[in-house]
């Protein structure tokens, strides 16, 4: 529904195309007809020609972006899967396989992007390019079809401007008639859904006052007091944010490359070299023509220039093609850097975090990477093409006629004051958007109107003006975002640089009489000046959106600055074999406290021997947690020693720590991905040794039932298994990495006793000489282990044989 009224809205800006394009497209081919004659059809001929090629262009890139976004899903999927799994992922040590397999995936993405960028180069081709064919096709056959006609000055300068000029309209109404028949289809939607008796709408309307209530509460009474506050904050807020602009755009530059911005810029101003060079020669071929004697003279003088006119638009495509290649290199080496850096940064937050913000690295990793793949690096090329293609023609005016150099710091001081105010309210529009009061403020209102039209007119009547209100605050909104986003529409942006491409036009033509030069270069002057105008449209545009996909690299860095975990491997190795015996020693031991409010280990002081079954009980489940996250390293040590074989565990790696134990969670984890890979990720056992695991936990015969058996996707087999089943897989997983050291946390009610029984007869079987810690809440759940250790509020209270702390009374001090 959303979509529909979006396009509704920008209905109204398509409105004013349907009168002004169709006057236009007559207009110039009515000048252009009285300044070349018939030739003007060649040109335009062309012109409707091409165009179905760049719709079915367009339809590939279509079909390419519908698989992209497919292929873009399942990395969604994925990402989403290792942050909703991050804990189990890092107790398991498996990191670098989920690096492996979001890599992989992001390769596929990455080579959808790839050829979607040397589709890119066609996209160049007609904006840049097209021009070019379709003045070369109009002037070549007004030339070549009559020996007599000659071309002037007056000729050149009004065909190349008008041809300029007769592009964009005709593009317009071409595709009007596809813009109107989505906005039928929209406006039938959405009658049909307002017309409707029954909306549905009851639980939505309800969320929306929920949400304005909500927001209203959070308004300062005083509003002078707010505004004030509002306006200092947007002062610190845009200092601060220029300083992470600068910082953004220095980490994107390097990833990009150095050695790809320094090709990119050095091809991208050889194109616009190329483009006036192309105005110089037929400037050129007027002045000239006066001097030629004789036909002849004439048709040499044609020819060379015409050729060396072609020439230059084969040059010209050529760089184009190079241009589109070096963007698309050094965009996709940007975005391979910039994920796989974050995705290591992530992968590299400790499991308990303060900056482990799943929505936010979600974003991060989704939707701003999506932003920095396709919406950058098309904004860069029109930044970069429209800045250079002023600066080539304010440099080339400057050296035409000296003079207007003078002008130059004055327009360009006022150039970048009206870019700062573009900026300066894209970024409101932007703040307004991201404010849920203004965004809720329409719906809460007519939720309330909605419940006010069933108590009186009178509730009626003011309810009625509180959705007015409340719903011009939104068109006021979207009016001014469609207006700074659609900058070459008609809007106060154009006005600003219409004025200075008009100043620039009006000085030079001043100048230009009182210097008096040669008739061609009064045209390449004029020429110049008034294409000016065009990329002054484009540069600010280009600007105000590189600007806000900053925003989405600034997450990026954002998250590349959060705390990281220890190192996972340093220069201390334990040995091959270690733990040998699972000996656990805890030596006045306190932990730090954790993040996420589990309490710290304090004063810890005991010994489990090899091989020892050991009940861990506590009255909360955070004492259990505590003790997990202190074997695991997921919180570090304050004071004294944890010792696994009297080798302190704080000197070594995590993942040297970490790959040595295992846990068999409340919850048992299980990742998307063939069965075999959530045994063996890494593929380190043979088959047979996997199908022994499993027939050792009695799962073997309902493996050999699936259609795929140990390759068959563990997603489909969500429901094949039980969770008591499951349960059975991680110790499956855990007898094939052979730990001598097990914890098992106490499983939910809803598990049938069988099944946890038999689990307990497994681990009792296949890992006797293993030291194995029960963790429970329920002190009859571990009357089968060798002691009982009592945690309470983080310490050890009671450490003894079961039937021994049985006789001694209750476990918990009241």
């Amino acid at each position: 529904m959303l979509g529909e009224a979006e396009r509704v809205a920008e209905l109204v800006v398509t409105l004013a195309c349907i009168w002004s394009s169709p006057l236009r497209v007559t207009l110039y081919l009515g000048l252009l007809w009285a300044k070349l004659g018939p030739s003007v059809l060649v040109g335009v001929t062309l012109l409707l020609v091409l165009i179905p090629v760049k719709s079915a262009v367009e339809r590939k890139a279509k079909q390419l972006r519908r698989t992209h976004r497919v292929i873009r899903e399942k990395s969604e999927q994925l990402i989403k899967e290792m942050l909703h799994k991050y804990q189990a992922l890092k107790l398991l040590t498996w990191e670098s396989w989920f690096f492996q397999r979001v890599t992989e995936s992001r390769t596929r993405e990455l080579e959808m992007l790839r050829i979607q960028g040397f589709l890119t180069a066609f996209s160049m081709l007609d904006s840049i390019c097209m021009p070019f064919l379709v003045i070369f096709s109009s002037l070549g056959a007004f030339v070549l079809v009559d020996d007599g006609n000659v071309l002037t000055s007056s000729q050149i300068f009004t065909s190349v401007c008008f041809f300029r000029l007769l592009r964009p309209p005709l593009l317009e109404f071409l595709g009007l008639f596809s813009v109107l028949k989505q906005a039928q289809q929209s406006f039938c939607y959405l009658e049909k859904i307002f017309l409707t008796e029954d909306l549905g709408t009851s639980q939505f309307l309800t969320k929306g006052a929920t949400e304005e209530s909500s927001a209203d509460s959070t308004q300062q009474p005083c509003d002078e007091c707010q505004e004030k506050q509002n306006d200092s904050d947007e002062k610190r807020d845009h200092y601060h944010f220029r300083n992470e602009f600068r910082e953004a755009c220095w980490l994107y530059l390097g990833a990009f490359g150095w050695h790809w911005v320094s090709v990119c810029s050095l091809v991208y101003l050889s194109v616009c070299a190329v483009s006036l060079a192309q105005d110089g020669v037929l400037c050129m071929w007027t002045g000239e023509a006066k001097e030629v004697q004789g036909l002849d003279g004439w048709k040499e003088l044609r020819n060379s220039r015409l050729s060396a006119y072609a020439l230059l638009g084969l040059l010209q495509a050529f760089l184009v093609c190079c241009a589109a290649y070096c963007l698309t290199c050094g965009s996709l080496k940007a975005s391979r850097t910039l994920h796989t850096e974050l995705l290591s940064d992530v992968l590299h937050l400790p499991v308990h975090s303060q900056k482990m913000n799943t929505r936010k690295l979600m974003q991060a990793l989704t939707q701003d990477m999506q932003v920095i793949d396709e919406e950058l690096p098309k904004h860069l090329h029109s930044i970069l093409k429209s800045l250079l293609d002023v600066l080539s023609t304010i440099t080339l005016i400057s050296f035409i006629i000296p003079v207007f150099s003078l002008a130059v710091c004055p327009m360009i001081i006022l150039l970048l004051h009206i870019q700062s105010r573009i900026s300066s309210t894209h970024m409101q529009i932007r703040n307004m958007e991201a404010n849920p009061a203004v965004s809720l403020t329409s719906l809460a209102r007519v939720t309330q109107c909605a419940e006010a039209s069933l108590s009186g007119p009178e509730h009626r009547a003011v309810c009625l003006k509180h959705c007015l209100q409340a719903f011009t605050q939104n068109l006021l909104l979207k009016y001014n975002t469609i207006n700074t986003e659609s900058i070459c529409v008609c809007s106060w942006v154009v006005l600003w640089f219409d004025g200075v491409a008009g100043i620039v036009l009006l000085l030079v033509s001043l100048i230009l009489l009182q210097t008096q030069p040669e008739s061609g270069l009064v045209a390449l002057t004029l020429i110049c000046s008034f294409n000016i105008k065009e990329a002054l449209h484009y540069c600010p545009q280009a600007a105000s959106v590189i600007t806000t996909d900053m925003l989405s690299l600034q997450n990026l860095f954002d998250s590349a600055k959060a705390e990281k975990e220890a190192e996972w491997t340093v220069n201390y190795r334990p040995p091959y074999d270690w733990p040998q015996h699972g000996e656990v020693k805890f030596r006045n031991y306190e932990s730090e406290a954790s993040s996420d409010g589990t309490p710290a280990l304090r004063g810890v002081h005991l010994t489990i021997l090899k091989g020892e079954k050991i009940g861990v009980v506590s009255r909360q489940k955070t004492d259990t947690d505590v003790l997990i996250n202190s074997l695991f390293r997921s919180v570090e040590a304050r004071s004294g020693a944890l010792l696994i074989d009297n080798i302190n565990i704080s000197r070594m790696g995590l993942h040297d720590l970490r790959g040595r134990l295992q846990i068999i969670s409340q919850v048992p984890v299980l990742f998307s991905g063939p069965l075999r890979a959530n045994l063996d990720p890494f593929a380190e056992h043979s088959d047979a040794q996997v199908w022994l695991a499993l027939e050792l936990c009695h799962l073997k015969e309902s493996v050999q039932q699936m259609p795929a058996q140990l390759l068959h996707p563990v997603q489909r087999t969500a429901l094949a298994f039980s969770f008591g089943q499951r349960r059975l897989l991680c110790l499956a997983r855990a007898l094939l990495a052979r730990v001598r050291i097990l914890l098992v946390e106490e499983p939910l009610h809803h598990v049938d006793p069988e099944t946890e029984d038999l689990l307990q007869q497994v681990i009792h079987a296949e890992f006797k000489d293993c030291t194995v810690l029960f963790l429970s809440q329920n002190p009859l759940s571990v009357l089968h282990t060798d002691r009982v250790l009592v945690l309470d509020k983080g310490q050890a209270v009671k450490f003894d044989a079961p039937s021994t702390l049985l006789q001694q009374g209750p476990l918990f001090s009241q």
